[in-house]
């Protein structure tokens, strides 16, 4: 047994309380030899569940994975406590230890690493990966896991507060992505003084930013107090929490000169917000009220790619944008665009300046990687063999791809 006991030198906590049930009498020499039977059983299984145990390397990695899960699993059952660790090795059996450190690390990372909802799950796989890594390192620290558990533990926290304010508020939970986000939206709808308890649609985003925005507006802490009377106190903890952080770090945002309804659901601010989605609101009204020139100029068919296209020529060559396109408006396009070429740079400030935030990229590709070098093609009067001096075959092409209001010409 003394070379058993010598092949834990240096080991962690296992070593330790192993060490001292034997000096100190606690463990017997037949409950050394059981530990001794149960130790090499478990290697063999935890060799063979991570790889083979017919490989010497293999075997000896997993030597080191038991002694760190029977380490984790003693110091935390016993605080440190050698003689409580080693009181414990000697009542229950070697392999129910090194299981017990398993399964800690099991529910650790059955516990969410973040805020995000979509797409959290564990799957043997995965759950396998996780074993292989921690186990696997040369240290398995219990303050280390701790930290990890508080960590998991406040992300599941705040998952559950997301989930019952949803209900409370009228979204289902399948529509939830992200928790942060939601709590987010729902203080800004606790500080609105007269706003709905709902958790907004895009259009009544735009109202309670607009609301928030005066230095004047001031959270009725009695309000947000009464709604949340029933919730649990973690919960009313959490609120209070959330709602300190919105006043120190949210509001200062909402309430810059530069910021927009539009830049904080779509921009890159770095905090999300969360709107539900509605089938009875207007899709125009959010365009109408956070892009008011792009809804004017589009006539509220922006989704319309032939309109999209039309602006786009407009602002390309300098002319007053619109939605749609007469005969001597193609005529001055085309003798623009074969005089100076497109003003492309023209068309990129135009987005940026009046289109949504959530569609501005698209529009940008939209315009330089498709229709611009699609244009320039079939705009262009440069082959002397197909001459297209009357601007018949530039002036189909923007029939084709405009809004425009001729008809094609009778052959």
């Amino acid at each position: 047994m003394a070379t058993a006991l010598t092949t834990f030198d240096n080991r962690p906590f296992f070593d330790k309380a192993l060490r001292y049930g034997a000096q100190q009498g606690i463990l017997t020499p037949a409950q050394l030899h059981g530990i001794q039977e149960g130790f090499s059983k478990g290697v063999v299984q935890i060799a063979n569940f991570f790889g083979t145990a017919h490989l010497r390397p293999e075997l000896e990695l997993a030597l080191h994975r038991m002694v760190n899960l029977v380490s984790l699993y003693l110091e935390d059952l016993s605080e440190g406590n050698l003689q409580i660790a080693a009181a414990s090795l000697r009542d229950k059996t070697f392999l129910s230890h090194s299981k017990a450190g398993s399964d800690m690390l099991k529910r650790l990372h059955a516990m969410p690493d973040s805020t995000l909802i979509v797409g959290r799950s564990v799957s043997p796989e995965s759950q396998r990966a996780y074993l292989d890594e921690k186990t696997a390192a040369d240290t398995l620290p219990l303050a280390e896991y701790r930290s990890e558990l508080a960590m998991r533990q406040t992300h599941q926290n705040t998952i559950d507060f997301a989930f019952w304010l949803a209900t409370k508020m009228g979204v289902p939970r399948n529509d939830i992505d992200e928790a942060d986000s939601l709590i987010r939206s729902a203080m800004l709808v606790f500080f609105v003084d007269q706003a709905e308890l709902t958790l907004p649609t895009r259009t009544a985003f735009v109202g309670l930013i607009k609301a928030a925005k005066p230095a004047k507006a001031r959270l009725n802490d009695a309000r947000m107090k009464a709604f949340l009377k029933e919730a649990p106190t973690e919960f009313q903890q959490l609120a209070q929490r959330a709602m300190a952080r919105f006043i120190e770090k949210d509001l200062p945002q909402i309430r810059s000169v530069s910021s927009t309804a539009d830049k904080l659901l779509y921009g890159e601010s770095g905090e999300t917000y969360f709107v539900r989605e509605s089938l009875d609101e207007d899709v125009r009204e959010y365009d109408r009220l956070v892009a008011k020139e792009w809804d004017r100029v589009t006539c509220g068919d922006a989704d319309d790619p032939a309109v999209v296209a039309t602006v786009y020529f407009f602002v390309a060559t300098g002319l007053p944008p619109k939605a749609a396109m007469l005969l001597r408006e193609g005529k001055e396009i085309i003798r623009v665009f074969r005089t100076n070429g497109f003003d492309s740079q023209a068309v990129i400030k135009f987005i940026d300046d009046h289109a949504p935030e959530a569609i501005r990229q698209d529009l940008k590709a939209s315009w330089t990687d498709d229709l611009r070098r699609e244009a320039e093609e079939r705009l262009a009067d440069l082959d002397p063999n197909w001459p297209d001096t009357h601007m018949e075959r530039a002036l189909e092409y923007l029939r084709q791809t405009c809004r425009a209001t001729w008809k094609a010409r009778k052959r």
